[in-house]
C-alpha cells in the first residue's frame, strides 16, 4: 500500500510474496491441526470460514468499483474493466491478467482498478486445492491403515512446492510477465509458509514449555526445546528475517526476476519472522510488529488492501492523472472506507456465531455474493461506443476511396487539411481499433516470446509464381493487409514468419533490457528455412531500437545486426527490402478519442518524437550501411507535424503502437509503387 502511494521502495511489490507466506502459514496451521486431530478435514466448514472472512468485503469493493468505473472510465475501456471485475468475483482474475500480460498485442492495457485481486485469486485457489489435497492424502493413508502424520503432509507439500519453485525460476527467466500472475509459479510461496506450519505442528514453542523437569516427561520437553531452538536464537532468526524482507523491498540486483530465485529472500525472511513469533520470544520482531499501531494496521490490512488500489486507479481516471502527492493523499483517504467496511461488514460477519454454526447457508451466501459481483460487471461489459462505423445515409464507400487513397501524391503538408474534429463515421471504430489486426495475428501465426520454433503461414495466391516472405515482429506483420491486396494482380504467394518483440537480425536480441535468447534461436531457424527454400523477395520490419551487445542493450549492436542479416541474405541470393517502422503512437488514443469524440484534433500527437521513438532511425542507419532498399511511408501515415488519428474516414492507429489493418490496406497502391521503384526486378516477377 505504501509502495502504491509513491513511497520510494524499489521493490515494494514484494509485499505480495510476504502475504503469500503468511497466508500459507496461517491456513496450513488450521488445516494440519484438524487433520492430525480428527484424521480428516471438513472442506465445507473450512471454505465457509473463508467465505465469512473474505467474501463480503471483497464483493462490496467490486460492486462499488463497477459503479464508479461506469462514470469515471471513458469509452470501451469499461468493457475490459468489466471483464476484470467478473474474473475477480469468480477468483480467476489472475489468469485473466496472465493472458493479457503475454498477449504482446494487448500492450495497450492499463492497470485495472481490480488488478490487486490477482493475489487474492491465487490465495482462494490455494484455499480450494490444498484442503482437498490433504483430504485425499488422509483417504489414501486410511486405505493403508495409517493415520495422517507430519512427515506425510510434508512429503505432499514438497511434491507441490518444489516443482512450483522450479517452474517459477524457469518461466520467470523466459516470460516474466506471465510468471508474475499464474498460480503455478506462486504455489511455492504459499508452500514456504505451509512448510513452517507443518514443521511447527506437533512441536512445542521453546518459550511456552516448562523448563527442564524430572523424569521422562521433563526429558521429552527438553528434547522439544532443543528441536525448536532457544528463545534467543529464535529472536535472532526473526530479526534477520525482518531485515531480509526490508532489504529485498529496498534493493535487488539488476535483472532479478520475481517470482524466482531472488524471491527466496523476502519469502524465507517472512517465514523467519513468523517462526520467531511462533516461539513467543519477546525479544524478536514482535517488539516492533506487536506495538499497538502495528496491530491496528494489521487488523485493518485486508480492508486497506481491498480499497486503496481501486481508489487510486479510479481517481487517476476521474482526474486524468494524479501527482505523487495526490496519489499519497488518495491512498491515505482510502483508510476511511476501509475502516467503515471492516467495522460494519467484515468484522460482524467474520465473528458471527450464528453464521459460524451454519455451514450450508454460508456456502449458499458465498455463491450468491460471487454472482452479485459478476452481475455488477455486466453493464460495463456492454458499454457503447460514441462512434459510428457507417454513414448515416447509404452504404460505406469502397475501400479504394478511403484512407490513404484520399491523399494527394505526395501527401499535402498543410495541417488544415487534416484538422477534422468531428467525423460523421470512422472505420474501424477508434474504440475497437485494437481488434482491427492482420490475419497473421488473428490466425496466431505470430509466436510468442518463449517459442523458438518458427511458424510459417501462407496468404495471398496459393501456388503463386512469386514467393514473398514477410519476416519480423508484429510491426512487420502489420504490413500483411497491404501485401494481400497486392497479391492477386502480382501472383504473390506470401509466407510469414512472425515472433513477438523479436527483430529479424543477426547478433543477439534484447527484450526489456535483458538478453533474449529465444529470439536469437528463432532467427537462426528462420534463416535456415529461408536458405533451404529462398523466396523471390523478403520484406522485413521491426520496432526495436537496440540489441544486446553481451553486457547491455545498445543501438550500435542493433544496427550491426540488421546490416549483417540483410547482407547475408542478399549474398545468398534473396532480395531484401526493409519496410520502415511506423511512427510510435500513444497507447491511450482510444481513451483520448472517447473523451473527445467531436474534437479529435486534440488527440493528434507530435511526429518528430514519434519517429525518433520508433525502429525507423536504426533501420535508416542499417540500410545505409548495407545498401539495402528502404520503403518509408511515414509521409502517408503522418504527413504533418501533428499526426492525425484519422485520414479519409479511416482510423490510422490501433493500441500497442500499430497501424490498423484497414488503413494499411489503403496503403497498398503506395507500397506497391515504392517496391517497384526500390526493387523492380523482384517486385515484378
Amino acid at each position: 500500500m505504501t509502495y502504491h502511494a509513491g513511497v520510494p521502495l524499489q521493490n515494494g511489490f514484494l509485499g505480495v510474496d510476504v502475504f503469500f507466506v503468511i497466508s500459507g502459514f496461517l491456513i496450513t496451521s488450521i488445516l494440519v491441526r484438524e487433520l492430525l486431530t480428527t484424521g480428516t478435514i471438513s472442506w465445507a466448514r473450512f471454505v465457509g470460514r473463508r467465505i465469512r472472512r473474505l467474501l463480503p468485503a471483497a464483493i462490496l469493493v467490486l460492486v462499488v468499483t463497477a459503479l464508479v468505473a461506469w462514470f469515471a472510465v471513458p469509452g470501451l475501456r469499461r468493457r475490459e474493466i468489466g471483464t476484470d471485475i467478473a474474473g475477480a468475483a469468480l477468483y480467476v482474475v489472475n489468469w485473466v491478467f496472465s493472458h493479457r500480460a503475454v498477449d504482446y498485442l494487448a500492450s495497450d492495457s492499463i492497470p485495472s482498478p481490480v488488478q490487486h485481486f490477482w493475489s487474492l485469486a491465487v490465495e482462494e485457489q490455494f484455499y480450494v486445492i490444498w484442503p482437498l489435497a490433504l483430504i485425499a492424502l488422509a483417504l489414501v493413508l486410511r486405505r493403508l491403515g495409517r493415520r495422517p502424520s507430519v512427515p506425510a503432509v510434508g512429503a505432499l507439500l514438497a511434491a507441490i512446492a518444489v516443482p512450483s519453485f522450479g517452474y517459477a525460476v524457469w518461466l520467470g527467466a523466459v516470460d516474466p510477465a506471465r510468471a508474475y500472475f499464474v498460480t503455478t509459479t506462486r504455489a511455492w510461496e504459499l508452500g514456504v509458509g505451509a512448510a513452517l506450519a507443518v514443521w511447527c505442528a506437533g512441536r512445542e514453542a521453546p518459550t511456552r514449555h516448562t523448563h527442564a523437569g524430572s523424569g521422562s516427561d521433563g526429558g521429552a520437553r527438553e528434547g522439544v526445546a532443543r528441536a525448536a531452538g532457544s528463545p534467543a536464537v529464535a529472536a535472532v532468526i526473526g530479526w534477520v528475517g525482518l531485515v531480509s524482507v526490508i532489504g529485498a523491498a529496498c534493493w535487488l540486483p539488476s535483472g532479478a526476476v520475481t517470482p524466482g530465485a531472488w524471491t527466496l529472500l523476502p519469502t524465507v525472511g517472512a517465514a523467519a519472522v513468523l517462526y520467531a513469533g511462533w516461539t513467543g520470544t519477546p525479544h524478536g520482531p514482535v517488539r516492533v510488529l506487536g506495538t499497538a499501531p502495528m496491530v491496528w494496521i494489521g487488523g485493518l490490512s485486508y480492508s486497506l488492501y481491498l480499497w486503496h488500489w481501486p481508489a487510486l486507479i479510479l481517481s487517476e481516471w476521474a482526474f486524468d492523472g494524479l501527482s505523487q502527492a495526490q496519489q499519497a493523499l488518495v491512498v491515505a483517504l482510502a483508510v476511511v472506507p476501509a475502516w467503515l467496511s471492516h467495522r460494519f461488514l467484515e468484522s460482524p460477519i467474520h465473528h458471527s456465531k450464528a453464521l459460524a454454526a451454519r455451514t450450508r447457508p454460508v456456502l449458499a451466501m458465498g455463491l450468491a455474493l460471487s454472482a452479485v459481483g459478476a452481475l455488477a460487471a455486466l453493464p460495463l461489459t456492454h458499454a457503447a461506443s460514441p462512434f459510428r462505423t457507417t454513414p448515416l445515409a447509404g452504404a460505406r464507400p469502397a475501400l479504394e476511396t478511403l484512407g490513404a487513397a484520399t491523399l494527394t501524391s505526395p501527401p499535402s503538408t498543410d495541417p488544415a487539411a487534416y484538422a477534422i474534429d468531428d467525423w460523421e463515421w470512422l472505420t474501424p471504430d477508434p474504440q475497437l481499433s485494437g481488434k482491427d489486426r492482420p490475419k497473421a495475428d488473428v490466425d496466431r501465426c505470430q509466436v510468442d516470446r518463449v517459442v523458438e520454433e518458427p511458424v510459417a503461414c501462407e496468404f495471398g495466391v496459393a501456388g503463386g509464381a512469386t514467393t514473398v516472405a514477410l519476416v519480423g515482429d508484429s510491426k512487420a506483420m502489420q504490413w500483411l493487409p497491404a501485401l494481400e491486396r497486392l497479391a492477386p494482380a502480382r501472383g504473390w504467394r506470401i509466407v510469414t514468419y512472425g515472433k513477438s518483440a523479436c527483430t529479424f537480425a543477426a547478433g543477439h536480441a534484447q527484450n526489456a533490457g535483458k538478453a533474449y535468447p529465444a529470439c536469437d534461436e528463432w532467427n537462426r531457424r528462420v534463416v535456415d528455412r529461408l536458405r533451404a527454400d529462398p523466396p523471390d523477395l523478403l520484406l522485413t520490419s521491426g520496432y526495436a531500437g537496440s540489441a544486446w551487445d553481451g553486457a547491455r542493450a545498445t543501438r550500435g549492436a542493433l544496427v550491426a545486426g540488421l546490416s549483417d542479416r540483410w547482407t547475408q541474405l542478399r549474398d545468398a541470393g534473396v532480395p531484401v527490402v526493409v519496410l520502415g517502422d511506423s511512427p510510435l503512437s500513444p497507447n491511450d488514443l482510444d481513451v483520448c478519442t472517447a473523451r473527445h469524440p467531436h474534437q479529435l484534433s486534440r488527440c493528434a500527437f507530435d511526429r518528430d518524437p514519434a519517429v525518433a521513438g520508433s525502429g525507423l532511425p536504426a533501420q535508416r542507419e542499417a540500410t545505409t550501411a548495407s545498401g539495402t532498399p528502404l520503403v518509408d511511408l511515414t509521409a502517408w501515415i503522418c504527413p504533418v507535424p501533428r499526426c492525425p488519428v484519422a485520414i479519409g474516414n479511416v482510423a490510422i492507429h490501433r493500441p500497442g503502437d500499430h497501424l490498423t489493418a484497414t488503413y494499411v490496406r489503403t496503403l497498398a497502391p503506395v507500397l506497391g509503387a515504392a517496391l517497384d521503384r526500390g526493387l523492380p526486378s523482384a517486385a515484378a516477377r
